[in-house]
């Protein structure tokens, strides 16, 4: 889920120019070699969510992961298409997997989309209109991943403090305000995407806000 910035991707004057990471390496050495993964969700189309969609080989961008479905909600796709600041974006990341027939559009509802077994799409508009959320299940427990509802684990006690970067402010107060209440009241876990380790905590009631309890990572299941 969201990509990360690439290597090679041309953003000049910003830390994320020309990046040239392990990435890659890292994935394989956790076992998930880029020849097997098979679903790949964006949850909203800005540059540090989408850059390892695509790498270059020989001077051309192609699928980083070429077994892949490539999943990104129609909302966003259609706001963002017209964009002049994301013509950019679509040509080295998506135009790529479009060509290959790996892109798919996928039209969000409020109760959520399933798309494989145990992962679910969750509308989370405000940052962008059509951002989602992901809902990972599996043996009774389940996990929200957030996209960039929430950048700081600040916005938890208070829901208010807007990012500069949501395009609907008001919109992005009501979608946190209503993830973190649905998250309080259960004990799954929220994987901020932009939280310094640990990534992960349960959302636990505090006033009329919130607090994040930090969950520290377990043993990897062998």
């Amino acid at each position: 889920m969201d990509t990360g910035i690439g290597n090679g991707k041309s953003y000049p004057g910003t830390a994320f120019d020309q990046l040239d990471t392990p990435f890659l390496a890292r994935l394989e050495a956790a076992d998930f070699p880029a020849g097997l993964i098979d679903v790949v969700i964006t949850t909203h189309l800005h540059p540090d969510h989408v850059g390892w969609n695509t790498r270059q080989v020989a001077g051309k961008w192609l699928p980083t992961f070429p077994r892949a479905r490539y999943l990104i909600s129609r909302t966003e796709f259609e706001f963002a298409k017209p964009d002049p600041r994301r013509q950019r974006i679509f040509a080295d990341s998506f135009d790529p997997v479009t060509a290959t027939g790996q892109l798919e559009l996928v039209d969000l509802r409020e109760e959520g989309v399933e798309v494989a077994p145990g992962l679910l799409l969750r509308p989370a508009p405000g940052h962008t209109p059509g951002q989602l959320s992901v809902e990972v299940s599996d043996a009774g427990r389940s996990a929200l991943i957030g996209g960039d509802w929430l950048h700081h684990p600040a916005q938890l006690a208070r829901p208010d403090w807007a990012c500069s970067a949501d395009v609907e402010a008001e919109q992005s107060e009501r979608t946190r305000r209503g993830l973190l209440a649905r998250l309080a009241r259960t004990e799954n876990l929220l994987f901020g995407s932009h939280f310094a380790a640990p990534t992960a905590g349960l959302v636990r009631a505090d006033g009329d806000a919130y607090r994040l309890a930090p969950v520290p990572p377990g043993p990897r299941p062998s």
